[in-house]
């Protein structure tokens, strides 16, 4: 075997193990007010071994319609690592707030007007149309359905009480 074969070859490896390994589920964390949701660092890095597989799958690919392939896999590697790094949502006593790769947004709770579930995903919609997507796909059960109460007590309690 040719060593350009052999890298390839252990890029693809990377590149497929690094694929399958940086998905999952965040971490939740309940604090005594508040909720975080952040995804483990292992994610992240799994994607940057995907991203190294892929680059080497480009050196060793004798085809300019192949290497350009890799290299979108590459920057898509890349950019999923950067998201797995950076993203956070946290609901705290003044409102939600969600960073992530392109910025953040902040809703305070009195100006959420719209709560709206998915199967995958959760939509809080504020004022102003600022709006905050929750991507559920990866999350646990249990986890969908403490940031679900979360949100749900959080907005009943800025409504203030019933007249």
């Amino acid at each position: 075997m040719t060593r350009s074969r052999a890298l390839g070859a252990l890029g693809a490896v990377l590149l497929l193990m690094g694929a399958f390994l940086s998905t999952g589920a965040p971490r939740l964390t309940l604090l005594n007010t508040s909720l975080r949701i952040a995804f483990p660092i292992s994610l992240a890095v799994a994607a940057l071994a995907a991203a190294a597989g892929a680059a080497l799958l480009a050196w060793a690919c004798p085809w300019r319609a192949g290497r350009l392939l890799c290299a979108a896999l590459v920057v898509g590697a890349l950019l999923g690592a950067l998201h797995l790094l950076l993203y956070r949502l946290e609901a705290t006593d003044a409102g939600i707030v969600s960073r992530g790769l392109l910025g953040s947004t902040a809703i305070a709770w009195r100006d959420v007007s719209r709560v709206s579930q998915g199967p995958d995903l959760v939509l809080i919609a504020g004022r102003e149309s600022a709006q905050i997507q929750v991507d559920t796909t990866d999350f646990a059960p249990e986890q969908r359905a403490s940031l679900e109460r979360t949100i749900a007590r959080r907005v009943r309690e800025s409504a203030g009480p019933l007249r």
